[in-house]
């Protein structure tokens, strides 16, 4: 058995030989770029190194939001054109001062982020069509949406991914329907009109970095990819419309 005397020294020794290895593995570190500060660098990093993403780990660099715009007939059975409605600008009106905002007061930001990766699993010339109306002549007068068969095959035709599959097609068109639904309902609850067609837009601005943070001059360029017209064809149920009337009420939207 060891005595206490003697394993005190030991235990001392050793502690004193792990803060001096790590006080000069830190050393190291800081110094200038050498083969050896590489070599420790690559040893210490799995465990000693942090990054700033430890603090914000998705962080973004573009502000994204999604807008929406509508037509319906008037009185003498002409279509009238909205302006342009930016409902993520809504949204955030209620989200200020709220650590943890509902999911509510984000419904079309987290939609318009989920769409647009479906968007953009597609081809060139695929998202060439999405981006066109999706309406068509009706027998006997009027207009319709186009059926999902059709756009299927169509975004199918052009399609440069090798293999038969059609899950990325597939999986952008229900959400685009998801996302007509959606734009129909707000439309409707905004605009207090009969809604016939809508379409909606994602725009997107950067920020100058943090070198360029005080010029006046605008580093990177605004985009907005807009998508055609989507005919309405569905009956909005009362109680729906009821809750995105106050919903919009409550964003600070009502008109």
């Amino acid at each position: 058995m060891v005595p206490p005397k003697r394993a005190a020294r030991i235990a001392a020794a050793v502690s004193i030989a792990l803060v001096g290895v790590y006080v000069a593995g830190t050393l190291v570190i800081v110094s200038p770029a050498t083969p050896v500060r590489g070599a420790v660098v690559a040893a210490a990093g799995p465990y000693f190194t942090q990054k700033w993403n430890v603090f914000a780990p998705s962080i973004m660099k573009t502000n994204i939001t999604f807008s929406v715009q509508a037509q319906w007939r008037d009185a003498d059975g002409k279509l009238v054109k909205s302006d342009w409605v930016n409902v993520t600008k809504l949204e955030q009106q209620a989200v200020s001062g709220h650590a943890e905002p509902s999911r509510i007061q984000k419904s079309s930001w987290n939609a318009m982020l989920a769409y647009n990766t479906r968007y953009l699993a597609l081809d060139a010339k695929q998202r060439e069509i999405v981006r066109d109306t999706f309406i068509q002549r009706a027998d006997g007068g009027g207009y319709r949406a186009q059926s999902a068969e059709s756009l299927i095959a169509d975004l199918d035709a052009v399609s440069t991914t090798p293999g038969p599959g059609q899950g990325d097609i597939v999986r952008f068109l229900r959400y685009d329907y998801m996302l007509k639904e959606y734009a129909t309902a707000f439309s409707t609850a905004y605009f207090d009109q009969d809604v016939e067609r809508v379409r909606w837009r994602i725009d997107r601005t950067r920020p100058n970095d943090f070198e360029n943070r005080f010029s006046e001059e605008q580093q990177f360029d605004d985009t907005a990819v807009t998508f055609g017209w989507r005919h309405v064809d569905d009956v909005i149920d009362p109680e729906t419309l009821g809750v995105y009337r106050d919903v919009i009420a409550r964003y600070g939207g009502a008109r």
